[in-house]
């Protein structure tokens, strides 16, 4: 995120909130963290304001920027992890009581339906100014909620059916 420009731990957080937070959970004392060892490598700087706070604000340097551009050559191997908790409630929902799958199923479509709708709105505002692969990112997180989004509603449908049979 320092390859977008420097930043302190709490800007840091505001930019993977509003960016890669949609796709790349982690914990935010990583934010925090992280840095402080990145600069230990020597990978970005730190400069610490003089008086009030003392914010430490870091920025990449150009070994960083080296240690980036390696990563990003590097081999993606592991396979995408979905975890979706309404997804693993749907895997053992045999041992509850099952009327409570189309709640759930009501739930899951809504909340999948609204984070799509979110990466649209998003998607609209950044479209003509945000970098070309950051789009793309934001794109593949529309199709993936649409996909999940039409799967709880067909899904809906499938209960719904049952009930009135």
């Amino acid at each position: 995120m320092l390859s977008h420009g420097p930043a302190t731990s709490y800007d840091l957080k505001q930019r993977v909130g509003y960016t890669i937070g949609n796709f790349w959970a982690f914990a935010h004392s990583q934010l925090y963290d992280e840095p402080a060892r990145l600069a230990e490598d020597g990978l970005v700087t730190a400069s610490v304001e003089e008086g009030g706070r003392r914010k430490r604000t870091y920025s990449i340097t150009p070994k960083g920027r080296e240690a980036l551009a390696k990563w990003l050559a590097s081999p993606t191997p592991e396979q995408t992890e979905v975890r979706d908790l309404g997804l693993l409630k749907l895997f053992f929902a045999s041992f509850g009581d099952e009327g409570n799958l189309l709640d759930l199923a009501r739930a899951r479509y809504a909340s999948h339906k609204a984070r799509a709708d979110g990466y649209i709105e998003q998607h609209e505002r950044i479209i003509n100014h945000a970098d070309k692969w950051q789009v793309k990112s934001l794109e593949l997180g529309i199709r993936f909620e649409r996909v999940v989004e039409e799967f709880w509603s067909d899904f809906i449908a499938e209960l719904e059916a049952e009930e009135q049979k």
